[in-house]
């Protein structure tokens, strides 16, 4: 029986080791599912911050996206009226009754400019024109009002078109007359 003892022996000193192994696996087993855990803890953490991050970016960025588009909206009706109220100008001085007027007081403010040259005008207005300037008369233009001053070689031209006038005086009182319309806050 000396052997049976011994291989009994050797069965219960293997099944104690096997039982520590298995603890000491059982251990390491435990040792790397906290590791692992922690470290996807922090992986998604850190993930979870980063993906904070982008949807702040992005709403930052659709934000400043739809600001810029309304104002680009904003901008572009306030030039569609600048550009509804020049045309409305052109309009009204086409048919403005007191033209004629008007151009007596441009005719006698220039007389030194025309007299060596000529005066061209619009069809509507030659009679007037033509009743002041006698020979000096150069002709018709196409011109809603106004005149055009032509030096006698014809080298200087002086353009009181009503077209050329309004546009100079627009683009000198355009932001003015915006910033009535539309005040900065």
């Amino acid at each position: 029986m000396g052997l049976e003892s011994v291989i009994e022996e050797i069965l219960a000193r293997g099944k104690a080791e096997a039982e520590e192994i298995r603890k000491a696996a059982q251990a390491d087993r435990e040792q790397m599912l906290q590791e692992v855990r922690l470290d996807s803890a922090k992986l998604l953490a850190e993930r979870e911050q980063a993906a904070h991050l982008a949807a702040d970016r992005m709403r930052v960025q659709d934000l400043a996206r739809a600001e810029l588009e309304s104002k680009r909206i904003v901008l572009a009706g306030q030039k569609d009226l600048l550009d509804e109220v020049h045309a409305k100008v052109l309009e009204r001085l086409a048919v403005w009754p007191e033209c004629g007027a008007l151009l007596r007081k441009m005719l006698d403010a220039t007389a030194s400019d025309w007299h060596g040259g000529k005066v061209h005008c619009g069809a509507r207005d030659v009679d007037v024109v033509r009743g002041i300037v006698g020979a000096r008369f150069g002709g018709t233009i196409d011109t809603i009002g106004g005149i055009v001053i032509e030096s006698e070689d014809g080298s200087q031209k002086t353009d009181l078109r009503f077209e050329s006038l309004l546009s100079d005086v627009w683009r000198d009182s355009i932001r003015k007359v915006a910033e009535v319309l539309w005040p900065s806050k």
